[in-house]
């Protein structure tokens, strides 16, 4: 039977609700400018997760900060993501939440970089000492670590090539080949709505080199590989807090020898070994990159290699960071890998301090930005 008029009307009228509520965003037009190389990052840390005692999307962020990443020759933002402060008290995702970095990349298109949403915390997935590592072997967790990537890549499928995706940060699986995985499930999860985005995997225990062999990387042309590197350290992090609690670490410098650190670290722990060693970028960065590039040529040819993060914490030296931070950016450019600095605005590893000043990393990562002119 075919309904009256108003009875046509009423009926179209909630197919019309119903589909707005699941459509995917609709995003703004691509850019006119050239398309993002993904070359040369920074992280916007701090903003969206890990915001320690400042507020979420704080007003310390905004498109004049995207303006200035722009005009010093960086091509790319990673955008590190709190997941679980994306979602509502029922599960679902939180447009208010999330608004600020729909904000991020219309300023990010703009000024023609890219973009990379990066999950840096999962529901059972926190990569700090003592985290949650449940995503990994629960199965209701890891479902619903799954069904949240799914809604978050439905929300941004409508999203130019300029948004790239990041499954999770620095994973901590009990077993290395556990995250295997998690990342093909995820990967299937964003592959319904977006089949041909590119998207990040990485390697198991904070994204090390060390975990590379035990990583399977999926049948996708889309997907590329991302690692992290602070080694040594005992000289990147040097007094950090949050490895050397008593903070009285003799200098460390790089390239230099090691000061015996066993009295300032706990009993048993690793850093002691560095003791009387003697760092310098042949032994501790041109050797593991060597290892990165070969595992990437045997088991990811053709796809790109992004080096997420790297930074130093502000304790260690101008001199030392300017030469470790030279070395790692000089293997980057002999095997080809895109890199992302830690981090944008900091007063610990950050380009600027929350003043606006300028810090060292400015000066040691110029020579290696394109500015524009």
């Amino acid at each position: 039977m075919i309904p009256r008029l108003p009875a046509v009307r009423t009926l179209v009228g909630a197919v019309l609700i119903w589909l707005t509520s699941v459509a995917p965003r609709a995003s703004a037009a691509e850019s006119t400018g050239p398309a993002p190389t993904f070359q040369r990052g920074v992280n916007i840390c701090h903003w969206l997760s890990q915001c320690f005692d400042r507020p979420y999307a704080g007003s310390w962020f905004t498109e004049k900060d995207v303006r200035w990443i722009a005009a010093h020759g960086f091509d790319h933002i990673r955008f590190p993501i709190d997941a679980r402060l994306w979602l509502k008290a029922d599960g679902s995702l939180d447009p208010e939440k999330i608004k600020p970095f729909e904000d991020a990349i219309q300023w990010s298109r703009r000024q023609h970089l890219g973009i990379i949403l990066d999950v840096h915390f999962l529901p059972g997935a926190d990569f700090n000492a003592g985290g949650d590592g449940r995503a990994f072997v629960d199965p209701t967790i890891q479902d619903q670590a799954v069904g949240i990537w799914r809604e978050i890549a439905r929300r941004f499928a409508n999203e130019p090539a300029d948004v790239r995706f990041e499954i999770i940060n620095e994973p901590v699986a009990p077993e290395n080949k556990q995250l295997n995985v998690l990342n093909r499930r995820v990967l299937a999860a964003i592959r319904e709505s977006n089949p041909t985005r590119i998207v990040y995997l990485t390697s198991n225990r904070w994204s090390i080199i060390d975990t590379i062999d035990d990583v399977e990387l999926p049948d996708d042309p889309n997907l590329a590989f991302t690692f992290h590197f602070y080694e040594p350290l005992v000289f990147t992090h040097q007094n950090a807090p949050w490895v050397f609690p008593k903070e009285d670490l003799p200098p460390v410098k790089f390239p230099g020898v090691v000061p015996d650190v066993a009295p300032t670290v706990k009993a048993g722990s690793t850093l002691a070994t560095y003791s009387g060693r003697t760092l310098s970028a042949a032994t501790d960065i041109d050797k593991p990159f060597a290892k990165m590039a070969a595992w990437a040529a045997k088991h990811a040819k053709g796809r790109e290699i992004l080096l997420g993060e790297f930074g130093v914490y502000k304790a260690a030296d101008d001199a030392s960071t300017a030469a470790w931070l030279h070395a790692v950016l000089d293997a980057c450019k002999r095997h080809g890998f895109a890199w992302n600095l830690w981090g944008y605005r900091s007063s610990e590893f950050g380009l600027l301090e929350w003043d606006d000043r300028e810090t060292r990393l400015v000066a040691a990562v110029q020579p290696y930005l394109q500015p524009q002119k």
